[in-house]
């Protein structure tokens, strides 16, 4: 009986979805009376809003025998894309596409690993590389987000966003009682504002938490001084193909209440969570996480150069070294918040060219450290760690005591602004700012043992992806991907006062490979420095290094929230790679819809029939 049934069952469902043939889904901003449709092979079929978006239309119609686009129906008015979209062969659902944007998924060379991850990681699909998502927000404070957007630079409280959603290809979350801001410093400067979300800030008291990719508090980097818009991005990748530990980045629509405000990075901010993620494997309930400081330059006498200068709190400038996040360290507050950091400080001071192994494993895990050196020194971040002792975190470990620093904020790198053209081909030994201290390198690469490994490290992220011959395909690609966005972005009008950023839709491919309004191009910087590296430690970069052995750490997050041990866990469409890379496909084939994102993409019937035959 029960196979019986569940043949029935089965017929049905076919019958079902081959009536329809596929489930077609689009991003779409209607205005007035139009309605959204999809046009296959010439005739069109209207598409339904979706109940987990009213910017999110879907339903089924049948395949195309040769291309379909979406179209927004105004009577005699219709308005279609401007392209075709082609459809693979046995594709049961398009995923979530966009309205206006020729392809959704694609094909992005990930970064050949260097190192395998030195500490245990999340893995999520925080940090595509192959596709732009969308984030949708919606306030009713329009009073507010006016007030906000007029003056970014002003002390004002975050707005409340009653409804945000964040739609990618393959997921849709949503969210409520969302906190919304300005961000950064010298970003407030630009037309174009930098943004700050944090999930939760206005849910009621006593609510479960919500979080995206694990993820509590993110930030929307406008990127304005960036022509390519893919300098952080790449950062961010390369440190993770280093082993580095890294706050994750990609790319992400931005609307409001309706209105188009561009195309952004989606990027981690300081959290709990954060170094839960990218130190702990994920282990939100770990105890070990302390607390996190962030180091800053605030000119070249007051900077986060962690140089020890005695136990007196009042020696230490405030704005140098600000506490970002307690942990779970119950022991921190505003006042006593230096006091670990300075230990940290006195023991780095007391370290040595003849220090052993084990005296520098006590304070840190070395090899994460120069991993961060050594992409500080590759991409000239002039405003990082090493040449400006700024835009770092460094949190400690309660169980183990050792400190790990971790660097962001990365558009100022590759050649991006650079006065000093000497920092592209100078050798490590001098990458460093006029008369200026910095006990963290000079300790480190003072020690002949980490002072060679240094270079070893160097050898083999150049080896391995840090040249032209690995970074030209993975631009290119990027052109492909982001050129509409990047056209769309550039035709919108600011929403807040300041300077415009200057750049044109030509600038972005331009830009990113060779010098373009006295800007170095991307690929011509990774060019000129990877051949300086070489010429200067007297090696080729032929990749000859041993391959990795196989990566048994960290965890995976599937596009359902499910973490698992393993990747690809729930057939999971987008899965990440040890190096943090998507591998999402561009079309859903049958054998990769689990449970949930079947239902996505199927009409309510089938989706009723679906649940019924999977309980037998």
């Amino acid at each position: 009986m029960r196979s019986i049934f569940c043949l029935l069952v089965s017929l049905l469902l076919c019958h079902l979805v081959s009536a329809g043939d596929v489930q077609y889904s689009v991003i779409a901003f209607p205005q007035g009376s139009q309605s959204v449709g999809v046009s296959v092979d010439g005739k069109i079929h209207p598409l339904d809003r979706s109940k987990q978006s009213p910017n999110l239309f879907t339903g089924a119609a049948p395949s195309p025998s040769n291309t379909y686009q979406y179209v927004l129906i105004d009577g005699q008015q219709n308005k279609p894309e401007s392209s075709q979209r082609k459809m693979k062969e046995g594709t049961v659902g398009t995923g979530n596409e966009f309205y206006g944007r020729s392809q959704t998924i694609y094909d992005v060379p990930a970064l050949p690993q260097a190192f395998n991850p030195i500490y245990p990681t999340l893995f999520t699909n925080m940090n595509r590389s192959n596709e732009v998502a969308t984030i949708i927000l919606q306030t009713s404070n329009t009073t507010g987000l006016s007030a906000m957007l007029k003056n970014p630079k002003g002390d004002l409280k975050d707005v409340p966003i009653d409804h945000m959603t964040y739609i990618a290809s393959n997921e849709v979350h949503t969210y409520t009682g969302v906190g919304f801001s300005t961000s950064g410093q010298s970003s407030k400067e630009f037309a174009k504002q930098s943004y700050k979300l944090k999930l939760n800030k206005f849910s009621p008291k006593g609510s479960p938490k919500e979080l995206l990719f694990g993820r509590t508090t993110l930030k929307l980097r406008a990127e304005a001084t960036d022509m390519t818009m893919v300098r952080e991005k790449l950062m961010l990748d390369c440190l993770a193909a280093a082993g580095g530990a890294t706050l994750s980045g990609s790319f992400v629509r931005l609307y409001i209440n309706g209105q188009p405000f561009g195309l952004y990075l989606l990027t981690d901010d300081a959290s709990t969570h954060l170094i839960d993620n990218i130190l702990h494997g994920g282990d939100w309930k770990s105890t070990a996480t302390g607390e996190t400081v962030k180091g800053n330059s605030m000119n070249e006498q007051q900077e986060g150069n962690l140089e020890y200068k005695g136990d007196d709190l009042a020696l230490y400038p405030e704005d140098t070294y600000k506490l970002e996040d307690k942990g779970e360290d119950k022991s921190i507050h505003k006042n006593n918040s230096l006091v670990p950091l300075i230990g940290f400080m006195r023991d780095l001071a007391a370290l040595t060219p003849q220090s052993s192994e084990q005296d520098w494993n006590k304070l840190m895990i070395p090899k994460h450290t120069l991993i961060h050196l050594a992409l500080n020194f590759l991409s000239a971040s002039w405003d990082g760690l090493w040449y400006q002792a700024s835009n770092y975190y460094i949190n400690q470990d309660l169980k183990t005591h050792q400190w790990a620093i971790i660097t962001y904020d990365f558009d100022e790198t590759f050649g991006n602004n650079l006065e000093n053209m000497n920092l592209m081909t100078v050798p490590y030994q001098e990458y460093a700012r006029p008369n200026s201290s910095r006990p963290l390198v000079e300790k480190l690469l003072g020690s002949p043992h980490y002072k060679a490994e240094f270079e070893t490290v160097l050898k083999t992220i150049v080896k391995r992806f840090f040249k032209p011959s690995v970074m030209d395909a993975r631009l290119k690609a990027w052109v492909n991907m982001l050129k509409e966005d990047i056209a769309w972005d550039r035709s919108l009008q600011p929403h807040s006062p300041g300077k415009p950023d200057g750049w044109v839709a030509q600038d972005f491919e331009s830009g990113m490979f060779k010098t373009t309004k006295d800007q170095v191009g991307l690929l011509e910087y990774i060019t000129k420095r990877s051949e300086a590296v070489c010429k200067q430690l007297q090696f080729d970069d032929k990749d000859d290094v041993p391959p990795l052995p196989a990566y048994t750490e960290g965890r995976y997050m599937d596009a359902n929230g499910n973490i698992s041990d393993r990747p690809n866990v729930g057939n999971n469409r987008g899965a990440i790679a040890p190096n943090g890379e998507s591998a999402a496909s561009e079309s859903i084939a049958a054998p990769l819809l689990s449970l949930s994102s079947m239902m996505t993409y199927l009409t309510p019937a089938a989706s009723l029939v679906f649940i019924i035959s999977s309980l037998f």
